[in-house]
């Protein structure tokens, strides 16, 4: 037995592909990096690949490569685990990293490909960040949990609808005192309407024609079982 125990102790850690990108970063060869998180993007479910991505993402060399941090995530959403979550949402809260864009874009590229439900909260938040693309990223990533639970799917619809809703009658207001909001609405609007309408029609199985519409779709059948509608 203690000759059993000493052999675990001295065997060496397995490595994993994200190994061979940290290496390569290594040696300043950044394009063989990125091919090699292209290919670690097509491991599906490989959980331990994930979670090695995951702890790539704080390392200096990936965070100064901005390619390569968007390759890491663009990987963790083709690997689509769910064991990677913690960590995703540490990103979140971490002191430097939550202040860069990239990095919660990243974060909601990687929900979308779990659709994990532990990570729906961290969506609903994302959907009241500063920056419209990060908005925008949230919402399509929403779209991915189409197969969620209906609790889940719910939340999350009432989360896009509330934003959606508002920046359009922001963007449509005629009030004078609102110029300078309703400029920043347009602008806004721009970026976040397609991922928007988009993961609506996916969380619903429904169609319409704008978010007043949605918003009296939404009241007539929030308390109903979304599965027995039909559009």
């Amino acid at each position: 037995m203690a000759i059993l125990i000493l052999l675990l102790v001295l065997a060496p850690e397995e490595t994993t592909r994200a190994d061979e990108v940290a290496e390569a970063l290594a040696k300043g060869d950044k394009p063989k990096a990125i091919a090699i998180l292209k290919e670690i993007g097509t491991l599906k479910g490989n959980d331990a690949e994930a979670l090695a991505v995951a702890r790539l993402v704080r390392d200096q060399k990936v965070q100064k490569e901005p390619e390569v941090l968007e390759e890491c995530f663009l990987a963790l959403k083709g690997i689509g685990s769910r064991k990677v979550t913690p960590a995703l949402l540490k990103l979140l809260d971490h002191s430097t990293l939550k202040e860069v864009v990239e990095v919660r874009i990243g974060v909601c590229r990687a929900l979308q490909g779990s659709a994990d439900p532990a990570g729906a909260e961290a969506l609903l938040g994302l959907l009241h960040d500063r920056e419209d693309r990060v908005i925008a990223a949230s919402a399509e990533a929403a779209g991915a949990y189409r197969h969620a639970k209906e609790p889940v799917r719910k939340d999350l619809f009432k989360g896009i609808l509330d934003v959606y809703e508002s920046t359009w009658n922001l963007k449509n207001s005629v009030k004078p005192e609102l110029k300078t909001e309703k400029r920043r609405a347009e602008r806004k609007w721009e970026v976040i309407e397609a991922p928007m309408e988009k993961s609506l029609q996916l969380l619903s199985n429904q169609t319409q024609p704008d978010p007043p519409s949605w918003r009296r779709w939404w009241n007539k059948n929030k308390k109903d079982r979304w599965a027995e509608l039909e559009n």
